[in-house]
């Protein structure tokens, strides 16, 4: 700690009406100013008005306060004489830790330039032009603050491992024990899996936790970008529209990478050229009703079981009511559906839980279906159908508080099948639906048994798509990952954002 004086310095913090007495830096990094009331101020009474110069007592009340002021700071530096002979550098000019040699922006500045890209999600263009310095120059700060958390850009040159059948892949075994440091290189892939041709797509990646349970999903990054190669005549893709995303599911809930693109090759080959002992650590896999991840979850870790997304399998169903009402409806009418049509009036009870109507609401939908006829009854089976389904996720342990067992999944699974094949059989959506679930009948029941979502996946992509606007688009892709890791992860970088307490007495003026 060190003594200033001065209420002029107190101005440049903010801080108006009070002299700074004492700068002091905390444990954990931060700074602590310690001011007082200028002299000469006037006190009064806040009930009578009444000033007063008798003291009674001395407290402390301590603030939260930030300042970001761009400024200035000109350094006065010697020029010294090399005393080495054999040097043939005859002078230097003294250096330091304020600013690199020859560097235009300090590096407090540099730190707290790439902070505000980072942790605030201010556009860069809005910190360079708020700093007076160049668009590349707060870049350059963010990619260093971003580098200093361990996020870094592969290669995408590297050799990646591509994905062979389920049948001739087998599980990864464990070289360290799960939390350790593992290999450094990951290239080394599971046995009985071959090297190929590297894949295509960039990404960035990081420091990566143990995880128990990998999310997969996917965005929409902006519009694919294209050049015309003179040699083959044809448009080549510079840059894929999709992002794949990872995600800690069960620990962190963080951001652990992306990969241009999603298709199975290249999901897959993010996740192999991982180390070994990572691999062998995760046991479950979550994504939504997706193909393309059930084959990269496959091919890369078969040992994992599979899970699908209990929200996905409801919102098919949801959809499928959509579906069997817009056909009754042209079938009645012949054309689209209007606001004074029956069915149109009762299309957001459909897809209601049927345990979140009241009774004058269930009174409504049951008399609509039945003065609809035919088209009511199909309507009828639609709901049915839906509601039997999420009769299978609410036996989930995460809705009970209870485990529960193969055999009770496999009852409601039968009771919808069976529903479906009897009341359902002549509504051709329905039908569609229970072949749906009938192909992902062991992953829903996975998700069941062990109460598994990716919710955190969607959770993830949502604060992804967020930086995206905030930024006002962002039309380089190693840029853009780099971005969403680094806000998407918190619990992979320092801490910067600190929780203030105010309410907390100081030890200086306890």
């Amino acid at each position: 700690m060190f003594e200033v004086n001065g209420a002029v310095v107190a101005g440049w913090f903010g801080l108006d009406g009070v002299e700074i007495v004492a700068l002091e830096r905390e444990a954990d990094g931060s700074g602590s100013v310690h001011v007082m009331t200028v002299p000469g101020a006037v006190a009064c009474c806040p009930d009578c008005g009444v000033s007063s110069g008798r003291v009674k007592e001395f407290g402390g009340q301590r603030l939260a306060h930030l300042v970001v002021a761009p400024m200035t700071v000109t350094w006065h530096k010697s020029r010294f004489y090399c005393e080495n002979d054999g040097c043939g550098r005859a002078s230097f000019t003294e250096a330091g830790p304020v600013a690199a040699r020859s560097g235009r922006v300090s590096m407090a500045g540099r730190e707290t330039i790439g902070r505000l890209c980072g942790d605030w999600l201010v556009p860069v263009s809005r910190v360079a032009g708020a700093a007076g310095v160049a668009w590349h120059t707060a870049h350059d700060a963010f990619v260093g603050v971003a580098e200093a958390a361990g996020i870094v850009v592969t290669d995408p040159a590297a050799a990646l491992e591509a994905v062979p059948p389920v049948e001739t892949a087998t599980p990864a075994t464990p070289v360290e024990p799960a939390g350790q440091e593992g290999p450094a290189d990951g290239a080394a892939a599971a046995g009985g899996l071959q090297r190929a041709a590297p894949a295509a797509g960039r990404s960035v990646s990081g420091p990566l936790p143990p995880v128990g349970v990998l999310g997969l999903d996917d965005h929409r990054r902006g519009r694919a970008r294209y050049h015309f190669d003179p040699v083959t005549r044809r448009w080549v893709e510079d840059a894929d529209r999709w992002q794949s995303v990872f995600v800690d599911s069960s620990g962190s809930h963080s951001l652990l990478g992306q990969v241009e693109g999603r298709t199975a090759a290249v999901t897959a080959s993010w996740i192999i050229t991982r180390p070994d002992w990572w691999r062998a650590n995760i046991w479950a896999i979550t994504i939504d009703m997706s193909t393309i991840y059930k084959s990269t979850a496959r091919g890369a870790l078969p040992h994992a079981l599979l899970a699908v997304d209990p929200f996905h399998a409801i919102l098919a169903a949801n959809r499928m009511i959509g579906n069997v009402r817009c056909r009754v409806t042209v079938e009645r009418h012949g054309r689209r559906g209007r606001a004074d049509d029956p069915e149109y009036k009762i299309r957001n009870l459909l897809v209601r839980n049927a345990e979140s109507l009241s009774e004058a609401a269930r009174g409504r939908l049951l008399c609509t279906l039945a003065d609809l006829g035919d088209a009511g009854r199909e309507l009828a089976a639609a709901h049915k159908a839906k509601e039997l389904l999420r009769a299978v996720f609410a036996l989930a342990p995460t809705h009970t508080g209870r485990p529960t067992s193969r055999a009770a999944i496999s009852n409601a699974l039968t009771r919808f099948f069976t529903h479906c094949a009897t009341v359902g059989e002549t509504v051709p959506e329905v039908a569609i639906l229970a072949e749906t679930i009938s192909t992902w009948r062991e992953e829903i029941g996975n998700a069941v048994l062990h109460g598994l979502s990716n919710a955190t996946a969607e959770g993830v992509n949502r604060l992804i798509k967020v930086v995206y606007r905030l930024a006002f688009g962002l039309t380089n892709v190693t840029n853009q990952q780099r971005r969403a890791r680094y806000a998407a992860s918190r619990r992979t970088r320092l801490i910067w954002l600190r929780t203030a307490t105010p309410n907390q007495p100081h030890p200086a003026t306890a």
